[in-house]
């Protein structure tokens, strides 16, 4: 075998020495395959000392797959490690190009909740969007929350609530209105308040200077207010 004198080749047992065991392994991995390349189909052989037979052949899963079949596997795989990158590098910002390519994979990437966006989170994270309420009662009392807030358990319900604020930057202007009369009366429900006034909230990012600083998260430099406007209950 190929192998074996590539061992008894490279190994002085005379003088101790030996060439580097990776280099070896190397040279033994690449006879193997010079083996299958020289053997014949029907187990005939091109060079003598080298036997491979049909059943040995027939064992190799690979080959058991006809030829078109592994080709449109492969093109499977190879589109499936593209609609797996796509969804992340078409996140915001990004090339119109790579925006246009991810829509040629949403269909795909949708069906099979592959469009994750893990860029979402690196290299500049944006702005996290927050929504503060002030609910007024009959009695001219108040009750005043933000949402998302740390008290929301478990942590998947927090994340619903947030992803429920963070939407409000990507809903069209003439439904804005509409997706916040949702908001407060689903708010004036839960604290029986007839009237309820909604706040945006942007939390910045810290910036590094910040950071030496000492600021914390919650500073109030770090957010930007903007009233969304003032809803009544609706009696029906």
């Amino acid at each position: 075998m190929i192998h074996k004198w590539i061992m008894r080749k490279y190994t002085d047992q005379g003088a101790g020495r030996s060439i580097p065991a990776c280099s070896l392994f190397l040279l033994v991995v690449a006879s193997f395959k010079l083996k299958d390349r020289i053997c014949g189909i029907e187990g005939e052989l091109a060079l003598p000392g080298f036997v491979m037979s049909a059943e040995v052949q027939q064992d190799r899963p690979w080959d058991a797959i006809p030829r078109w079949p592994r080709r449109l596997l492969s093109a499977w795989l190879l589109y499936h490690v593209i609609a797996i990158v796509m969804p992340p590098l078409a996140i915001p910002p990004t090339s119109s190009l790579l925006s246009e390519m991810a829509g040629l994979f949403r269909p795909y990437t949708e069906g099979l909740h592959l469009n994750h966006g893990y860029h979402y989170f690196a290299p500049q994270p944006g702005e996290s969007t927050l929504i503060e309420f002030t609910a007024i009662r009959s009695d001219g009392t108040e009750v005043k929350g933000i949402m998302p807030n740390r008290q929301i358990w478990p942590r998947l319900l927090y994340h619903r609530h947030f992803m429920l604020t963070e939407s409000l930057g990507y809903i069209p202007d003439e439904l804005q209105d509409d997706w916040l009369k949702s908001y407060a009366r689903c708010i004036s429900r839960k604290t029986h308040c007839p009237e309820v006034e909604l706040t945006h909230l942007l939390h910045y990012m810290p910036t590094t200077d910040m950071v030496n600083r000492g600021v914390t998260l919650d500073n109030p430099g770090s957010f930007d207010r903007t009233v969304m406007g003032v809803y009544q209950r609706e009696n029906k």
